[in-house]
């Protein structure tokens, strides 16, 4: 026993309160009216009676309180072991079904062991089923039924995600901490080294929680398509490049081998091309595909190898990609400044597959125009924006679209930015001549529209429109702290602003290195998206389907199954959903944009290397103190303080109950208590 504030006892000291109290307490009679005392003799009257205590139960009954008080503060506890006294155990079956168990029979192997566990049981005995891949799925509640048990087993299927021990040890940790009881947690798995976590602390197992390994399989050579790179919008099938990085994992042979391995590219099912490569053992060998004759719209394509190895899920690698022609942009110019749709169109076509096409218009025809059949749209420096173009503008913007604002010289007197409505204060004026003209100062250089711009460097600014941002982000600015580029995300759409011209006269952006990568990465941008984008999507990767809170419009989700995954609800309310296997994923986001995904297991699952067994040793001895190795005192070590504050709070309350009712009873006035009453009466 001990007290975690040992110095509180001192209050103990107190229980002489009472007692001086009750020594206090003199005889006290009722005066009586008598006629004469002459005939009384006076003499001294004894005190001994007087320094009586008087009222013990009550007396006993306040030093207790006052006791009691005290040993509550001084917070009294035991040490016990966490083991119930009847011996009592979880058994917790974790079982595997993460990529790798996919090889060989792994998954059914770990199915078997789980299975001889169940049957070993004994009669009341508790066990838990998991089912580990990138979440712990709880399969059961903690029950006593066998039959149950093995029905959960028998449930669990392979999945495409990626094992991950950490999460693991968080849920036998929570579990230890919520039943008070020891686990002794069993792991069916290949063990892979890829699963553990970054730091060694997530492994980390309360006391009295033993975990027993069942190692499925042995390490093996393994070969897999890693990673394809491909176009996600094909324009020219003659000149997109497809190319894909071929890995072989397994132990390093003393004596190098080199295998060959045929590598072919499929396109709907079709075999386009084949190419051999040779591949050392624990290396890695590029492949290049030049062309792909693609139809018109989206198409599945993966490249796969001739693996004949213990794992073929992971030889083949799907990408997607869509025959399009280039997208539309619009380019609405007053005729100010002709130079700027010379710029602009020219960064945009430098590209060698160029992604747009630029249609340059006047505003008062562009009033009549269907704006959702363009990429984006650009207002370069139109001055007075009529309501008609303006209202036609944000309801595409509000539906998904992007515009692009170019402010200049006749944008200085308007009292706002068109669509992004924005105040214009003024416009900022500086020098040609010396170093009085203005530079950029900050940059998001993380925004997706302002990288590998080199931060404007050596661009020269004459003039720019002061914006003030009350409801925009600054993306750049410059050293006068006047913006330079903002945006506002409107609805599902966007609006970009540049506060300068397009051309050579307020500025000579367009003279620098910065000027093709800004339209590229803008434009890019603003589409939604580019020529060259990742098309890989990892497994348990979540895909966003509406930028903005609004549940007017529905999105639509469909598995490589053809299965619908989201419900009536979600597909008004969900703004985004996690990729949960491997395949192509048809989705129809709520802008009205249709897209095709491709999905695939982590390739890190594919390296069948096992954890190295001191790592599984020290694993194990997180969970028992006795097992670590140079422990002394293990038994002290796991006992755990069990705190008394609870029990003596109780008896404080009766006690104190009782002492009201001892007080009420024996010092209540004499006038007040019943039987005086009846005597006087």
């Amino acid at each position: 026993m001990g007290f975690l504030a040992p110095w509180f006892l001192a209050g103990v000291a107190a229980v002489g309160l009472p007692i001086w109290i009750h020594l206090l307490k003199r005889h006290k009679t009722d005066p009586r009216l008598f006629p004469s005392l002459m005939f009384f003799e006076q003499r001294e009257m004894s005190s001994v009676k007087h320094r009586r205590l008087e009222h013990l139960l009550l007396l006993a009954l306040r030093v207790a309180m006052l006791i009691l008080l005290a040993l509550l503060f001084a917070n009294p506890f035991l040490k016990r072991t966490p083991l119930a006294a009847d011996g009592k155990k979880i058994l917790v079956i974790a079982v595997d079904r993460s990529f790798s168990m996919r090889a060989a029979d792994h998954l059914s192997q770990a199915k078997n062991a789980s299975l001889s566990l169940i049957a070993g049981m004994k009669p009341g005995d508790q066990a838990q089923v998991l089912a580990l891949g990138g979440q712990v799925q709880a399969l059961t509640q903690l029950i006593s039924d066998p039959a149950e048990l093995r029905v959960a087993v028998e449930s669990i299927q392979p999945s495409d995600s990626r094992a991950s021990f950490g999460e693991l040890a968080r849920y036998v940790r929570t579990l230890s901490e919520s039943t008070h009881l020891p686990l002794e947690v069993h792991l069916a798995s290949d063990l892979q080294k890829s699963a553990l976590p970054p730091g060694f602390a997530d492994l980390r197992l309360n006391p009295s929680t033993t975990l027993v390994f069942h190692q499925i399989g042995q390490i093996a050579a393994n070969f897999a398509v890693e990673n394809v790179v491909a176009p996600q919008r094909i324009f020219d099938p003659k000149k997109v490049r497809v190319q894909a990085t071929i890995a072989s994992f397994g132990k390093p042979e003393a004596k190098p081998v080199t295998v060959k391995k045929n590598v072919s590219l499929v396109l709907n099912n079709k075999v386009l091309q084949t190419k051999t490569v040779e591949i050392a053992a624990g290396g890695r060998a590029q492949v290049e595909f030049l062309g792909l004759d693609a139809p018109y719209g989206f198409s599945r394509g993966e490249v796969r190898v001739d693996g004949a190895d213990m794992l073929p899920a992971d030889d083949r690698f799907y990408f997607a990609t869509e025959r399009t022609d280039p997208r539309k942009v619009l380019f609405i110019d007053a005729g100010r400044h002709p130079r700027a749709q010379l710029y602009y169109r020219a960064a945009l076509d430098s590209s060698g597959d160029s992604a747009f096409q630029m249609e340059v218009m006047r505003p008062e025809i562009a009033n009549n125009q269907e704006f959702s059949h363009y990429a984006f749209v650009v207002l370069d420096d139109i001055g007075t924006v009529t309501s008609t173009l303006e209202d036609a503008l944000k309801k595409y913007v509000y539906a998904g679209g992007s515009v692009l604002i170019a402010l200049g010289p006749a944008s200085a007197a308007q009292p706002r930015v068109p669509v992004m409505d924005e105040s214009i204060e003024t416009a900022s004026y500086a020098g040609r001549e010396g170093d009085r003209f203005l530079n950029v100062s900050e940059i998001d250089a993380g925004h997706p529209a302002m990288r590998s711009v080199e931060r404007f460097t050596g661009v020269k600014f004459y003039q720019a429109i002061h914006v003030t941002p009350a409801k925009s982000r600054v993306l750049a600015r410059l050293n006068d702290q006047t913006p330079l580029v903002l945006e506002r995300k409107m609805g599902e759409g966007k609006v970009l602003v540049f506060t300068s011209t397009f051309d050579n006269v307020t500025n000579d952006l367009p003279l620098h290195a910065s000027w093709v990568p800004f339209v590229e990465r803008s434009a890019a941008y603003l589409a939604g998206s580019g020529a060259e984008q990742p098309v890989n999507l990892v497994v348990d990767s979540y895909v966003e389907l509406r930028t903005a809170d609004s549940k007017s419009a529905a999105a639509e989700v469909l598995d490589p199954d053809g299965k619908r995954l989201l419900s009536l609800e979600e597909a008004t309310t969900a703004k985004n959903f996690a990729v949960n296997k491997e395949g192509f994923f048809e989705l129809k986001t709520a802008s009205g944009r249709h897209t095709l995904l491709a999905a695939h297991a982590d390739r890190r699952e594919s390296d069948l290397s096992v954890i190295p067994q001191e790592t599984l040793d020290l694993w194990r001895a997180t969970g028992s103190d006795q097992n670590a190795p140079g422990a002394s005192g293990s038994e002290n070590q796991d006992k755990k303080p069990w705190p008394l504050w609870p029990w003596l709070l109780l008896l404080l309350l009766i006690v104190a109950m009782a002492e009201s009712l001892v007080a009420d009873r024996h010092l209540r006035p004499a006038a007040d208590r019943p039987e005086i009453r009846k005597e006087a009466a």
